[in-house]
């Protein structure tokens, strides 16, 4: 990464040049810098609003799932199956999920290489059960904090490669070189939070040839979340300069806390539960029965 200043109109602003930025800390963003580096791309940089601050290092359930292709020879499962399992949701293009599903494991080891203690037996074997809509035993878990520990692997490696981590920084808007009408994605401007806070200019320039948007699903979308006041994701950036917004997995409503951040997931919704809210008067009216 290359550092220096750049003027625009009267003023001179923080120039960085840079191969391929890694907008978002969580661990799909550590974990494409970390393959783009293991794969000869080594001018990256991560930039993040705070390091660590993400929902993958920060979020828990009873068992967070890591979905993959099913190992063991007793499911029998193929790429094609997977493939096939993945496009059904209706969320995603069948190349999108057949690159996926053909990689899968390939990505499973390499979480299992950098750390990740996913639970196997005595023989090396990585058991696996199935979840919700699936056919084969494909999820896998390491506990509630399994995101928590990909996080922690993946920091490791980054710091270990010396990959630059550009911290406290907003990235506010994408910037577009267009000509002759073939647009493409030319750097970001982003806000240095530690100088904006202290009421200094702020604004940072940042010129690259490749960006890769990894801030998540849209956090803040919603009035009452599961997600912590910090999660707000950066979909909208893309959206505004016209990426498409496909291959978009779908959102999941349920039940979770607003104040002790912990989510409830479907294996406590195999009972009939009981939900119901209060009216004015303290009366109880059971809406689900309604359903």
């Amino acid at each position: 990464m290359h550092k220096s200043k750049i003027k625009i109109g009267v003023n001179e602003y923080p120039f960085l040049r840079v191969n391929t930025l890694i907008i978002g800390s969580g661990a799909a963003g550590l974990n494409a810098a970390v393959q783009l580096f293991e794969h000869g791309i080594e001018d990256i940089a991560v930039l993040t609003e705070k390091w660590g601050g993400g929902t993958s290092n920060n979020a828990g359930s009873d068992k967070q799932t890591y979905y993959r292709l099913a190992a063991d020879d007793k499911e029998g499962d193929s790429v094609t199956d997977m493939a096939k399992a993945l496009f059904k949701g209706g969320a995603m293009h069948g190349d999108i999920a057949m690159i996926e599903a053909a990689t899968s494991l390939q990505a499973f080891n390499h979480l299992i290489a950098s750390g990740v203690p996913f639970p196997h037996d005595e023989f090396g074997r990585y058991p696996g059960y199935q979840t919700d809509h699936d056919s084969k035993g494909r999820g896998t878990s390491a506990g509630p904090l399994t995101s928590k520990f990909m996080f922690e692997a993946l920091a490791k490696k980054i710091v270990n490669y010396h990959i630059p981590i550009i911290d406290q920084h907003q990235a506010i808007q994408l910037l577009i070189d267009d000509k002759d009408g073939k647009r493409s994605i030319i750097g970001c401007v982003a806000i240095d939070l530690s100088k904006k806070n202290k009421g200094k200019e702020s604004v940072v320039v940042i010129q690259a040839d490749s960006i890769v948007m990894a801030t998540g699903g849209p956090g803040g979308l919603y009035e009452a979340s599961v997600y912590p006041e910090s999660q707000r994701g950066s979909m909208g950036l893309a959206l505004d300069v016209g990426a498409q917004a496909c291959n978009l997995t779908e959102s999941q409503f349920g039940i979770a806390s607003v104040k002790f951040r912990w989510n409830l997931s479907g294996s406590y919704q195999q009972v009939i539960p009981r939900y119901f809210s209060l009216d004015k008067s303290g009366v109880e009216h059971d809406f689900l029965n309604e359903y």
